[in-house]
């Protein structure tokens, strides 16, 4: 008899016992906004540069940079595949926001055996039109130029077409590649070539001087370098851009943006 009321005293002290509190919802998890921005190739490395610092300041923004032909670039952005575009060309007749963001040098590259150290903007027209076509003319070895220049719808080929050539033409000889590695990968494995690519790009192959100026982040910075030539932020519309893409834009123009792009451009700010 005993037992059985024990039994019945521990039954009734465990049934007034209040339940476990329910634990809270754990916490949704905020998927991160992706942002889309394409690069012209010859200015890609400031992608490079500047892709992880801004991912450990950015808050819940990852951005994917792809590279291309400025003119794909610009296409791709109006049909909505791309939220801006970094490039050192901006079209005649275009509508669309820009801002730069870092400055940058257009350079002349041969293959790094040259003995020529540099060119006067005069000379380097004078050959990209086929006026000069022998080395020897400008210091070198006597052998014929061979010239690389870019494809069609290349910023850097507009650029160069611009600050270079004027009115005049490149020459119909000189072979169009499309991408600036294909280029520079050219240049470096013909000792007679001559091309054209961007300060911070132009790697395995000599960069030439111009009017007796490097190209640099100092000398494109107070643009004591004759072709220095800034790199914009181009947004699809004409309007600024808001939300995660003013974010981003706004970190690349701050200090700690701006200090990260003169490690290998020069600063706009």
């Amino acid at each position: 008899m005993t037992r059985l009321w024990l039994f019945f005293l521990l039954l009734g002290a465990t049934a007034c016992q209040a339940p476990p509190p329910t634990p809270p919802p754990s916490p949704t998890a905020v998927s991160p906004q992706v942002l889309r921005i394409g690069v012209a190739t010859g200015v890609f490395p400031l992608a490079d540069i500047i892709a992880k610092p801004y991912r450990q300041a950015a808050d819940n923004i990852v951005v994917q940079f792809v590279p291309g032909n400025t003119a794909v670039l610009l296409a791709d952005l109006d049909a909505g595949n791309l939220d801006a575009v970094l490039s050192p060309y901006i079209p005649e007749g275009n509508e669309r926001w820009f801002n730069p963001v870092a400055l940058a040098g257009l350079v002349l590259v041969a293959h790094p055996d040259n003995p020529v150290a540099g060119l006067s903007l005069a000379e380097a027209q004078a050959v990209f039109n086929g006026r000069l076509t022998n080395w020897s003319a400008l210091g070198g070895a006597d052998q014929p130029i061979i010239l690389i220049s870019r494809e069609e719808g290349s910023g850097i080929g507009a650029v160069f077409q611009d600050r270079v050539m004027a009115e005049q033409r490149i020459s119909v000889n000189a072979q169009a590649l499309t991408g600036d590695e294909a280029l520079r990968a050219a240049v470096a494995a013909n000792p007679a070539a001559l091309g054209f690519s961007m300060m911070g790009a132009a790697e395995g192959v000599k960069v030439l001087a111009v009017d007796g100026r490097s190209a640099a982040p100092e000398t494109v910075q107070d643009q004591s370098y004759p072709l220095t030539t800034p790199v914009y932020f181009i947004n699809r519309t004409a309007s600024e851009p808001d939300g995660a893409l003013r974010n981003f834009l706004a970190w690349l123009q701050s200090a700690a943006g701006q200090e990260v792009v003169g490690v290998k451009y020069g600063r706009v700010r």
